[in-house]
């Protein structure tokens, strides 16, 4: 039986999305990470994914912290996309981009040391 996984080298998931390297990459996909949650994907360079995170960051620190009640008008990189989300769902997606952006960093610093 195949795995799922075959495709792909998982950067980070949680139960909010999942973002990875395809393996096989196109010339178009070639250095991206596709992000994936609420049915959505994305495919970012590495700088569009640390822009977004820091786009998430500040959301989240003035959202209204009302969890299920309120929903926030999200920006999306590209910039005529926008996402409603709960403030549990906007903490799902930080912690999702968190994870992305360590696991990348820590990667880059191990294959310069070895």
């Amino acid at each position: 039986m195949k795995d799922h996984y075959d495709d792909v080298n998982v950067i980070h998931y949680n139960d909010f999305g999942i973002a990875f390297n395809w393996k096989k990459n196109s010339v178009s996909s070639k250095n991206k990470i596709q992000l994936i949650f609420k049915d959505t994907g994305l495919l970012l360079s590495k700088s569009e994914l640390l822009s977004y995170k820091s786009d998430i960051q500040y959301i989240k620190s003035n959202s209204c912290n009302c969890k299920e009640k309120c929903r926030n008008l999200i920006p999306s990189p590209c910039e005529n996309i926008s996402f409603s989300m709960s403030d549990i769902e906007l903490t799902g997606l930080m912690d999702l981009l968190t994870g992305v952006c360590f696991n990348i960093e820590l990667n880059e610093m191990l294959e310069n040391i070895i």
